[in-house]
């Protein structure tokens, strides 16, 4: 699989393409033939997005449903969690391919509420406390890919070998009393292809358009102390929309 990525990823950066002085990679008034005089793109540009992914982690979700049986709550399973990203991009001059690096957080959190018998000197006497214990799980996949600007468009496509680091946290909050967490940590390897639609506003300043695929899961976890834990799995896989600002030059 890394193999494969690297193979693409050289060939994405040494495979040629049509130049031009101006360098927005029109070599005719047909490939200029868009909504924009001359599409411009920047040979460094960095960017920012937030969306949904879509996502159905069984795992996670059957702890979801454990926990509405155990505490008699409606918590929904996970679908669509919060996803944030930055990006760079460098192209070479006279290239339509480019190679990006990008850092992202889904993130998502699930509070399940019960009432705590409390009991301290006088045992016969029984305090009722309206408490919770909320599930938090994060994932911050980090790529490295290549892509290509389409010719005669304003539309970028990329494919990318993904890092990921994955967060389980634990709080039991009885307010009062006590408050306590516990966390687990992981960490898993994937990929994503990504197809971004470009809207230029002016020269330097664009909006963006993502819709993609991304391939993660990460299935061994571990507390603060090393110990290993079983039957949990973050599978983040699917398809992820996004939109967002660029900045290039």
């Amino acid at each position: 699989m890394k193999k494969l990525f690297f193979c693409v990823l050289i060939l994405g950066v040494i495979v040629p393409a049509f130049s031009q002085d101006d360098d927005v990679f029109s070599s005719s008034s047909t490939e200029r033939d868009t909504i924009y005089a001359a599409v411009p793109h920047p040979m460094l540009s960095f960017g920012i997005t937030g969306g949904l992914a879509f996502i159905s982690p069984d795992k996670i979700n059957n702890q979801v449903e454990y926990n509405n049986t155990t505490y008699d709550t409606e918590e929904f399973p996970l679908k669509r969690p919060a996803q944030w990203g930055l990006w760079l991009a460098y192209r070479p001059k006279n290239l339509p391919t480019y190679i990006t690096l990008r850092a992202e957080l889904l993130t998502s959190a699930r509070t399940f509420s019960f009432v705590s018998n409390i009991t301290q000197n006088d045992p016969n006497v029984i305090t009722k406390v309206a408490s919770t214990t909320t599930y938090n799980y994060s994932m911050y996949p980090f790529s490295i890919g290549a892509g290509s600007v389409l010719l005669k468009t304003t539309a970028k496509a990329e494919i990318a070998f993904i890092y990921a680091l994955a967060r389980i946290t634990q709080e039991t909050n009885i307010p009062g009393y006590s408050n306590s967490e516990t966390m687990y940590e992981g960490e898993g390897y994937g990929f994503r292809i990504n197809l971004q639609q470009v809207i230029p506003i002016e020269r330097t300043f664009s909006a963006t358009l993502d819709v993609g695929y991304r391939f993660i899961i990460v299935d061994e976890f571990r507390d603060t102390k090393g110990v290993s834990i079983k039957n949990t799995e973050m599978d983040y896989s699917g398809i992820n929309l996004s939109a967002g600002l660029s900045y290039g030059f």
